[in-house]
């Protein structure tokens, strides 16, 4: 594509990727239930609707912008994914950072979102064969995760249900981009878990969400610039 061109794809992803960061940022967010005060941990949560502001909203409107670029330099047809997992995803993910919880009807909401993009990018590539792939990538990976749930490693089960999301999105892009962002993913979790251990001490708990955000945006950029 020519650089007039790439801007202007960039410009329309961000427009489109602040109004879902907004929505779900302002409008959601708030709405969401919150834990059950019995769960471990729960009363040092700061509520949803606290964490609802424009600082917070702006930060992920700056972060959504930046996350968009993977849209100008990647395959065209996967511009909905880098969308999804790039808003909605990302506040998901950025409540997750500050709190350590993921919301579990967001998730869904979220989840259901990415569904959405990988069904468009399918549709945009006239390739059926991604929705096969989406299919066992989030299979594989949400049954991965739930093993290492039920092995008592730490993870919440809100990361077996965000697996799921990162499994189906780059399973549906190939499975060398799966395998790339399952990697990108645990390494980053593992290095993260390290150092949170070392800040907080063991058994202190720490959002893996993130990590598991990050991994299809490794994958990308080991694809453009591998």
């Amino acid at each position: 594509m020519t650089g007039p061109t790439s801007g202007l794809l960039w410009a329309m992803d961000c427009a489109v990727a602040a109004l879902l960061v907004v929505w779900h940022a302002r409008g959601l967010l708030p709405r969401q239930p919150e834990p059950d005060p019995a769960s471990p941990g729960a009363d040092s949560k700061p509520p949803y609707s606290k964490l609802a502001t424009w600082p917070f909203t702006a930060s992920c409107v700056l972060l959504a912008a930046l996350c968009q670029l993977a849209g100008v330099v990647g395959v065209p047809a996967h511009r909905p994914l880098w969308i999804s997992w790039g808003s909605a995803v990302l506040v998901l993910v950025a409540v997750d950072a500050r709190t350590t919880w993921l919301p579990r009807r967001l998730t869904w909401w979220c989840l259901g979102q990415v569904g959405v993009a990988i069904g468009l990018a399918a549709w945009w590539a006239r390739d059926p064969g991604a929705l096969a792939g989406a299919a066992l990538g989030g299979a594989a990976t949400g049954a991965l995760f739930w093993l290492v749930w039920r092995l008592g490693a730490g993870l919440g089960f809100g990361d077996v249900r965000l697996a799921l999301g990162l499994g189906a999105l780059s399973g549906a892009v190939s499975a060398e981009f799966w395998f790339a962002s399952l990697l990108g993913a645990s390494v980053v979790g593992a290095l993260w878990g390290l150092i949170w251990t070392a800040l907080r001490g063991r058994g202190a708990p720490f959002a893996y969400g993130p990590a598991l955000w990050s991994g299809p945006w490794l994958a990308q950029l080991w694809t453009v610039f591998g």
